[in-house]
């Protein structure tokens, strides 16, 4: 027989493997909201990825249009430049409140 401590025991451990149980399945539905959210963040990585990876063959086309259609291909570079300042900025503001790691 077990004692009235051992069994004080094993009904504690009990409650709080019921409680975990809970709170597992609670977070599980609570995470699904940034399930759209992270999976947009994971389709962008991997375009950027992708779009990196081909580099060379990106400013190749660009030189094309720079030379077929100079007037828009400065707008282009006007909004990619934009573009390139405010991830930047975004880059630096997120490093600073620590959600990304600091770049050179």
């Amino acid at each position: 027989m077990k004692s009235e401590a051992e069994f004080a025991l094993a009904l504690r451990q009990q409650r709080l493997l019921l409680r975990s149980e809970a709170l597992r399945g609670q977070l599980a539905s609570q995470a699904q909201v940034l399930d759209a959210p992270l999976a947009a963040a994971d389709q962008a990585r991997a375009i950027a990825q992708w779009l990196y990876a081909r580099r060379v063959w990106i400013a190749a086309g660009a030189v094309v249009v720079l030379v077929a259609r100079p007037r828009r291909a400065w707008r282009a570079m006007r909004l990619g430049w934009w573009l390139w300042r405010s991830a930047r900025r975004a880059q630096a503001w997120l490093a600073a409140a620590g959600l990304l790691a600091r770049t050179v």
